[in-house]
């Protein structure tokens, strides 16, 4: 081959080199671009903001992507924060995520690199973004320092990612029968305010992967589970529109409450049982120690129910307190029946004190009267005689029902005439014993007093005239009877030998109930 051949193919050899470079620079896409009619030229070389200006030319964000066409899917995914501030009394919690939107809207596309655009959250305002809200939310606002927390990244195939930092107070409908030894589990749903399932749908992006950090959290009072997401659709007047949900189950942390209200409350029921070692005498310490209890006990409980919600069910917590203050108050009355008891047989005892004294001072009184009449029967006898003789026709005499012309004397003049026939028998047989004779005993007299006998209706041989034209009328027992003669019941009346013996029964009965209603509760609401 000559020389000029040589020099001729090497001229070829560069023209077609020129060509190529020329194509490559001017028209060519970059690796991982589209090639699509609708692409406009994005130039690394050129200012910014005229860049971004040509970019978003001719665009419209009142209008959705594909509008007219299909649905836009928009995939979520959410990087959890902070969980904190859960609440009882207003049924909700705090939540700070870090929540990141996926669509793609093809009039974003570009070519002339392949480099994503990270963009200023402010060219939000520009732009077509889903009109995502949280359902569940009470109030809820975008952290604005320094700027707002919104990031705008935008990919040449015109796929788009929107992320945002929100901090929501979300209701969390709680269950708290089981308080504070429950499980609650919350929710939070993400949806569409005015796009159809026709228009927007929405899906997790990576399934429960999806949400991240849940792991990391540390809460005061709860541990987490477990979590989920769910993918749900709503129908309302309106339409049906698509809901995105993510559960998470708390389980509370039963120490704190250990801590702060079971073990005061066991070690107050505990100091309460103290009384039954106390001398029942002792009236001051065991009042004192009974109410200082129940009051204590009354202040536990007020404390506890103010950081709870006023429901109308009955929470474990109510439970517990509940019977750990009739403990307390049950021990109050138990000295009150200890006392009531002394008391009743300190009454019973000066009452048959009195009646034994009384008695005493009879015998020695109707001693003294006889030893009197003995020494003036031995002084002046005729005189007592005729006195006798002379008091006996002032005494009441009546005559029989029957047949009987002898009248019947008198229960006191009866008594009478055989007193001073004794009185005279002593004195005309031993005159120096008078003073050493018991007092005379009274006789009793087995005859009925006609008086009583008429008013009642009935004499020793019948009921009286007037009693048989009487209409025989029983009288109801009335309430108050019925009442009387259940306490007069003897089976009703427990004698109680020593007071110290309800005492001794206390020390046993209360810590062993006790301690089974703890073993019940326990069971039931941990099982």
């Amino acid at each position: 081959m000559s020389a000029g051949m040589a020099f001729s193919y090497c001229r070829v050899y560069l023209c077609l080199c020129t060509v190529y470079v020329g194509l490559d620079v001017s028209g060519a896409t970059f690796p991982g671009s589209q090639n699509n009619s609708s692409a406009k030229f994005f130039s690394t070389t050129t200012p910014t903001t005229s860049a971004i200006e040509n970019l978003l030319k001719g665009y419209d964000r009142n209008l959705r992507p594909n509008f007219g066409g299909p649905a836009v899917d928009v995939l979520v995914s959410m990087q959890i924060a902070s969980i904190d501030q859960i609440s009882e009394v207003d049924l909700d919690y705090t939540i700070t995520v870090f929540l990141r939107q996926y669509w793609r809207d093809n009039r974003l596309q570009y070519t002339g690199t392949n480099k994503s655009l990270s963009l200023d959250g402010r060219l939000v305002e520009k732009l077509w973004v889903p009109d995502t809200f949280l359902v569940n939310s009470k109030s809820s606002f975008l952290h604005r320092v320094t700027v707002d927390n919104r990031l705008i990244r935008i990919e040449p195939n015109g796929n788009i990612l929107y992320g945002m930092r929100i901090t929501a107070k979300i209701a969390c409908p709680m269950d708290l029968r089981k308080y504070p030894l429950d499980e609650q589990n919350c929710t939070m749903e993400l949806e569409s305010y005015g796009y159809t399932t026709n228009e927007v749908t929405y899906d997790w992006k990576n399934g429960s992967a999806s949400v991240q950090g849940l792991l990391n959290l540390e809460l005061s009072q709860f541990t987490l589970v477990s979590y989920d997401t769910v993918l749900t659709k709503e129908v309302y007047e309106t339409g049906t529109y698509a809901r995105l949900s993510f559960s998470f189950l708390l389980c509370r942390n039963i120490l704190y409450f250990i801590l702060q209200t079971y073990l005061p409350a066991i070690l107050l029921v505990i100091v309460s049982w103290v009384s039954f070692w106390i001398n029942h005498e002792s009236v001051p310490a065991r009042i004192a120690l009974g109410i200082t209890t129940v009051l204590t006990m009354t202040t536990v409980i007020t404390g506890a129910k103010s950081s709870l919600p006023k429901i109308s069910y009955i929470k474990a917590i109510d439970v517990y307190l509940g019977m750990c203050f009739l403990f307390t108050f049950a021990a109050l009355l138990e000295y009150a029946a200890v006392n009531f008891e002394a008391s009743s047989r300190t009454r019973r005892e000066t009452k048959s004190t009195r009646k034994l004294l009384q008695k005493m001072k009879s015998a020695k009184d109707g001693k003294k009267e006889g030893n009197e009449e003995g020494t003036k029967a031995k002084r002046f006898p005729l005189m007592a005689k005729k006195q006798a003789v002379k008091e006996s026709p002032k005494d009441e005499q009546r005559p029989s029902t029957e047949n009987n012309s002898q009248p019947a004397p008198a229960p006191r003049q009866v008594k009478c005439n055989q007193t001073l026939k004794r009185i005279v028998l002593r004195t005309t047989a031993d005159p120096n014993h008078v003073d050493r004779q018991p007092p005379p005993e009274p006789q009793h007299n087995n005859s009925t007093n006609v008086d009583q006998v008429e008013d009642l209706g009935q004499t020793e041989n019948g009921p009286t005239p007037a009693a048989r034209k009487r209409p025989n009328l029983r009288k109801r027992p009335t309430l108050s009877d019925v009442a009387k003669r259940v306490v007069t019941n003897r089976s009703f009346n427990i004698k109680v030998k020593d007071v110290a013996t309800i005492d001794k029964y206390s020390r046993v009965l209360f810590p062993l109930t006790f301690a089974l209603l703890n073993v019940a509760y326990w069971i039931g609401y941990l099982t």
